[in-house]
């Protein structure tokens, strides 16, 4: 009789890569949305590059999320000479990653697309179209994914390149319909009380919800509520979609959530993601710093 014998911890398969996600390149700890935010991540060693697009008056896909400039009209009324230098475009943060020959850190890409003030914006299919350019001709296609609020916005992502990988910003607040009529982020797509299982049948590849309520606290707070909870990530999981949370800048709340098994944090503090990452045994993200003239690394 053949003797079975008990599984050793290293018969397992390894750990996926917990992603590592810089908020608009790491808010918390430098000038968001710029080279300089998105050149320190890479250094600290993180495995995506969170960042918010919008489109210019000439239809430049730039980087902003600022907040004299927060109003996606004023930025779309505007040239690429009238904004500030430091807002860079898609095709420089394309480059900085080539710089750094950083192949394995990918894009995750938000589109600001405003569902309530549509008729003043570029339509969904429109700015659709100019950023799927923008990454066809940067070469970016494959390790970008697009995120949303917006249904309407990842469905036309889907339907202009499918390699395109699509993550639903999820949050109360876009799920609410009107007195009169349903959540108008929904595009007129029929979204069940299950967001998930119609998330899943629409091919998006991940949920992105807010982590839970009052946002800026965490589970260290009597008052905080859980959106993100661990039978939505079962449940996400049990439907082939990724569970990444946002915005997550609290150990307390990042180390709840890792244990909780989701697939990646997106945060304005990667220094602090990493640090419970490391208490957890967890693989993290590979540093690529700027090389000097002498050929060592460089902080930026």
């Amino acid at each position: 009789m053949t003797e079975v014998r008990p599984a050793r911890p290293f018969d397992a398969p390894p750990r996926p890569l917990f992603d590592v996600e810089a908020h608009r390149g790491g808010a918390g700890l430098w000038p968001e949305n710029t080279l300089e935010a998105f050149g320190r991540a890479l250094a600290l060693g993180v495995s995506t590059l969170e960042l918010d697009v919008h489109l210019t008056a000439g239809d430049d896909v730039v980087v902003a999320h600022d907040p004299a400039l927060a109003d996606a009209r004023r930025i779309r009324e505007l040239t690429r000479a009238d904004l500030p230098p430091t807002m860079p475009l898609l095709r420089q943060v394309a480059a900085l990653l080539e710089e750094r020959r950083a192949d394995p850190v990918r894009i995750n890409l938000e589109i600001k697309y405003d569902a309530l003030d549509a008729a003043q914006l570029t339509s969904r299919e429109a700015f659709v179209a100019k950023v799927v350019d923008a990454l066809r001709i940067d070469g970016l296609v494959a390790r970008t994914s697009i995120q949303c609020f917006d249904w309407g916005v990842l469905r036309r992502v889907g339907e202009a390149e499918p390699e395109l990988a699509r993550n639903l910003l999820v949050s109360p607040k876009y799920l609410a319909a009107s007195p009169d009529a349903p959540s108008p982020w929904f595009d007129g797509l029929a979204v069940g009380a299950d967001f998930v299982r119609t998330a899943a049948a629409e091919g998006f590849t991940a949920i992105s919800p807010i982590h839970g309520s009052p946002f800026r606290s965490g589970v260290a707070d009597p008052a905080y509520t859980p959106f993100a909870t661990e039978s939505l990530v079962d449940e996400a999981h049990a439907a082939g979609l990724v569970v990444i949370p946002y915005v997550v800048d609290d150990e307390p709340t990042m180390r709840h959530l890792v244990r909780a098994g989701v697939d990646g944090l997106i945060t304005n503090r990667p220094d602090l993601l990493r640090d419970v990452l490391a208490q957890e045994e967890r693989e993290l993200p590979p540093s690529f710093a700027r090389q000097t003239t002498s050929g060592g690394p460089e902080e930026s």
